[in-house]
């Protein structure tokens, strides 16, 4: 069973994305072929991408936060109420980017060494890795307006293109569902019992 930001990453989140795309083919054409003037509509894909996985990302670490301290705390508020401010007090995810290095430090606050552990489930971890540090790469340029390292990108083989945007988009589906059920699977394990989702 996933988690409720998963379901939300596979439901909403990817329904704000096919509105853009929706809106990309109205006015550049769905068929194969050169578009015009769907720059600005393809920084807009990029930039929703990486803030649907980020949202993606606060919310699985906020399902996370909540099944460990019902399992750690059952009872007792106080004590709960403190685990909570340690494990979301200063999160990354709440200033920074969803990027690797935020998520490692934000997820590894259960034990988990997430990154290890990803890669261990799921092989292709690391290629999609690598895409998610070009999208936020992506996304840093364009929101301020870096367009040396969108030149880069384009350069590397990342153009920002309706292509270019697919592609992350299937690695960061891949993610979603490789950290819904890495994170589950070792919250159960760390109290004993079923994952908690």
């Amino acid at each position: 069973m996933p988690s409720i930001a998963l379901i939300s990453w596979q439901g909403p989140r990817s329904e704000r994305l096919d509105e853009l795309l929706l809106a990309h083919a109205t006015i550049g054409g769905a068929g194969p072929g050169r578009r015009w003037r769907t720059t600005q509509l393809n920084w807009a894909l990029m930039l929703r991408l990486a803030g649907e996985f980020q949202g993606y990302c606060r919310e699985l670490h906020d399902a996370a936060v909540e099944a460990f301290i019902r399992r750690a705390a059952p009872g007792n508020r106080a004590l709960r109420d403190v685990l909570r401010l340690w494990l979301v007090g200063n999160r990354q995810l709440d200033r920074g980017n969803a990027q690797p290095k935020s998520l490692g430090a934000d997820f590894g606050r259960f034990g988990l060494t997430f990154w290890t552990t990803m890669v261990s489930l799921e092989p292709l971890t690391s290629v999609r890795q690598g895409h998610l540090e070009r999208l936020n790469k992506a996304r840093n340029a364009i929101a301020h307006d870096l367009a040396a390292d969108l030149a880069k990108l384009a350069a590397d083989g990342y153009p920002m293109t309706l292509r270019t945007f697919r592609r992350w988009r299937r690695a960061l589906d891949g993610l979603a569902s490789t950290m819904d059920q890495v994170v589950g699977t070792h919250l159960g394990a760390l109290f004993g019992r079923a994952a908690p989702w």
